[in-house]
């Protein structure tokens, strides 16, 4: 699994990533999270997490777009390739941005990707007053519409996201609609933490809808590693 930002921390897109990992290990997968090099440490059994290196001159991510992002990213890219050479995976689960990495990472490993959108990549650059460059808005757009276009499956977190999703071409029997709301209690190694998530449930059905690209079903395997950033992995 490929999460582009600092897990754990108390904060929307890591709760989910916390619960899909959650539900991903019940089902008897192990998860090999590559995230950013911030965040607490989950305890949690079947879970293995892998940081990026840390730029000297970063000591946090804040929420939305943000230059800090550039060489976070490109350094979560080294080591999710880095785990993909180094262990066998059965799928690549990838998150927001990660969503870039993770289809060229599942085409080249040939396993399903499953893209976990949990917001539209060039509305949060309007969104957040990153940038008015059309081309750059315009560059986003394309490379989501290409992700979207070419996962396995994608989950979205909102109906709004939902509708945006299938306006750009994707097929129902490929996407899932988790919303996220108040689960469990998150536990991390060194002290309790908070509480959210996401109704998670439906994803242990989801996995049966996994499709791979040639129209056969993914086999996961228990106790396997799930592709190179998902084993699953948690941010």
């Amino acid at each position: 699994m490929i999460a582009p930002e600092p897990f754990f921390e108390p904060r929307g897109t890591p709760f989910s990533e916390f619960h899909r990992i959650r539900a991903l290990t019940a089902l008897g997968h192990e998860v090999d999270l590559v995230t950013y090099p911030f965040g607490e440490t989950v305890a949690m059994p079947g879970l293995r997490i892998f940081r990026s290196l840390k730029p000297p001159f970063l000591r946090g991510v804040k929420i939305g777009p943000s230059v800090a992002k550039l060489p976070l990213d490109a350094l979560l890219a080294c080591t999710a390739l880095r785990r993909a050479l180094s262990s066998r995976y059965d799928a690549v689960h990838s998150h927001e941005e990660a969503g870039f990495i993770g289809v060229l990472l599942a085409a080249w490993l040939r396993v399903p990707h499953l893209y976990d959108m949990h917001s539209s990549l060039p509305q949060q650059l309007t969104n957040f007053k990153f940038t008015k460059s059309r081309f750059l808005i315009g560059a986003f757009k394309w490379l989501e519409d290409n992700a979207l276009r070419a996962a396995d499956a994608v989950i979205t977190i909102c109906p709004d996201l939902r509708d945006y999703a299938l306006s750009t071409g994707l097929s129902g029997d490929r996407h899932l609609l988790i919303e996220n709301s108040i689960f469990d209690d998150v536990r991390l190694k060194k002290k309790a933490a908070a509480t959210s998530g996401g109704a998670n449930v439906a994803l242990c059905r989801f996995e049966l809808r996994f499709r791979l690209r040639s129209g056969g079903v993914a086999r996961f395997h228990p106790r396997r590693p799930a592709a190179a950033v998902d084993r699953y992995a948690d941010r």
